[in-house]
């Protein structure tokens, strides 16, 4: 019997990241993007059980609208050894990010940074991880202090330290984020300057940083803008992204009413970002 069942999603760009995030807390770990969707690896005998939290995951697409999957078994395999495969090393701007499994071909004098992915998000291979790196890298602060809501794999915080920064924090809400962040730090030699915490901008007690970075999803995103504001320093700036193109306007909107001054902005595909600065 084969060990696997390969599901295949056909979804919009907005609903694959939630359902990434879905499929990760149901307990599962191998996805793949494609142009009309994404591919779920489960594991046979889950996809049987009926009680299982994939399958609860998979009855909540559908009951939104999402057509039901295609549904194929596949031999048995070394997954972690495709996985793996498929993580190259990737140039945005002044970075290089690559597994350590990977050597990049040719630097051309960027700066690299190693990101072992876990279950975290934050390799540099999605348009919102890029619009960040992009948005941040003329407004690392020498010598200053950063925040970075939602770290992931800790790869923000750590561009930003390779570049100048001096210090920073880093909070996410998810336990292998945490871990996995840590661990980047420490590939990245930065784990001296970079603590990293399990919980939200809520949890900061500190202010006054010198930049400040949230790539998440703008469901949480513009309900934490005050929790942002409050904690950057005055005229420092906020880098914000994990939107649609579509959301635009009306976030622009929403930092308006949370005292944010619009002064950047970039888009990918279908994703936006931003820089702002507190009026």
């Amino acid at each position: 019997m084969p060990d696997t069942v390969r599901l295949r999603f056909r979804l919009d760009r907005a609903s694959r990241d939630i359902a990434v995030a879905d499929f990760a807390e149901a307990g599962l770990d191998a996805f793949e993007e494609t142009d009309d969707g994404l591919v779920v690896y489960v594991p046979a005998d889950v996809w049987a059980d009926d009680a299982s939290p994939a399958r609860g995951v998979a009855r909540d697409l559908i009951a939104t609208g999402t057509p039901p999957p295609d549904e194929e078994p596949v031999a048995d395999q070394n997954w972690n050894a495709l996985w793996e495969a498929s993580i190259e090393p990737v140039a945005v701007g002044p970075f290089v990010v690559a597994p350590t499994w990977a050597e990049p071909a040719n630097l051309g004098g960027r700066t690299l940074l190693r990101v072992d992915p876990k279950m975290a998000f934050g390799t540099g291979h999605h348009a919102t991880t890029r619009l960040c790196l992009h948005l941040m890298t003329s407004r690392i602060p020498s010598g200053g202090r950063v925040l970075d809501v939602g770290t992931g794999t800790g790869l923000l915080a750590i561009a930003a330290l390779a570049r100048g920064a001096a210090s920073a924090v880093g909070v996410d809400i998810d336990p292998w984020s945490v871990e996995n962040a840590r661990e980047t730090a420490e590939l990245n030699g930065v784990a001296d300057r970079f603590e990293v915490r399990d919980g939200s901008a809520d949890d900061v007690p500190e202010t006054g940083f010198d930049l400040v970075l949230a790539n998440i999803i703008r469901p949480v995103l513009q309900p934490m803008l005050p929790a942002l504001v409050a904690r950057a320093a005055p005229g420092a700036p906020i880098i914000l992204s994990g939107l649609l193109v579509t959301e635009r306007d009306r976030f622009v909107d929403a930092l308006a009413g949370a005292g944010v001054r619009l002064i950047d902005e970039a888009a990918e595909g279908d994703w936006w970002g931003c820089a702002g600065v507190s009026v």
